[in-house]
């Protein structure tokens, strides 16, 4: 089940040449930021360059083997990652902050439909260990969880999470139109159960909304904002607009690290952001 679910495309559709345009009129032009829907946490910043906009490409956001690549972080690799991007973590709050953060992993059986192999229940489990063991079993790159985690609740560089930021920490259950989905609640579940989506979308592409081809993509929850064609390149793209259903606009790309106009969202793009800031290129591999 998607984190979020895609109502119809609006028969308003924008060429993607048309849309490449109004990105550089936009940027030219120096477009104030104003405030568009909070569909995703802001990207990190970092005092090093900004990851090079320009390169955003919609149809080609994250490569299959990226996506795909379990073994990309050990578990002592990324606790030291969760560590590293808030050195400011208040301890003394009421939350504990993710590098610090523990939990109960629950055994899993094996996924029928072979998303996901077998997890063995822990208790009292690292928040870093619950992001490996869980990529391992689905097959999924760690660094891409990290990431999510990031761009729906900004729990990496969360110096005072909050219960809430843990209990939907992916985002996972819930959609744009409703409350989320307390069957889901929990950090363990939720990293798994997007873990275990995102395989799902790359082994059954033909039953998904988005998939390789060219797809109308909207710009926003609100219909009135009309949406573009995107060439989707590659099925690991398509799992993203799977999960977030949406594409930057103008505004919101014009602004990479703040907010667009209302017609923004930023899910995808801070997720672009995000894994080109700490990883490097998501495509390029």
């Amino acid at each position: 089940m998607p984190s979020r679910r895609a109502p119809d495309p609006r028969s308003v559709v924008v060429l993607r040449a048309v849309a490449v345009a109004s990105i550089l009129a936009v940027i030219l032009g120096g477009l104030a930021a104003g405030r568009g829907p909070a569909d995703a946490a802001s990207p990190p910043h970092h005092d090093g360059a900004v990851a090079g906009i320009a390169d955003f490409d919609p149809g080609y956001i994250l490569s299959d083997r990226v996506l795909s690549d379990s073994r990309s972080l050990t578990e002592a690799e990324v606790q030291s990652f969760i560590a590293q991007q808030a050195p400011g973590c208040a301890f003394t709050s009421e939350t504990t902050c993710l590098r610090a953060y523990r939990s109960e992993l629950p055994a899993r059986a094996a996924s029928a439909s072979g998303q996901c192999t077998a997890l063995q229940g822990e208790s009292g489990v690292l928040a870093s260990r619950i992001v490996v063991q869980v990529a391992h079993a689905c097959r999924i790159n760690p660094q891409v969880l990290l990431v999510m985690l990031q761009k729906e609740q900004g729990l990496i560089t969360a110096v005072s999470p909050t219960d809430r930021a843990y209990r939907v920490a992916m985002g996972y259950g819930c959609p744009d139109s409703a409350a989320c989905e307390t069957e889901f609640y929990g950090f363990a579940s939720q990293v798994y159960q997007a873990a275990k989506q995102l395989r799902s979308y790359l082994l059954d592409p033909a039953h998904w909304r988005y998939r390789v081809g060219q797809v109308a993509v909207k710009f926003s929850p609100d219909a009135t904002c009309g949406s573009a064609v995107v060439e989707i390149r590659n099925p690991a793209t398509a799992a993203l607009y799977n999960y977030t259903p949406y594409q930057p606009n103008a505004a919101a790309l014009a602004n990479p690290r703040g907010q667009g106009d209302a017609c923004s969202s930023y899910g995808n793009r801070n997720f672009w952001v995000a894994f080109t800031d700490w990883f490097g290129s998501p495509t390029e591999r």
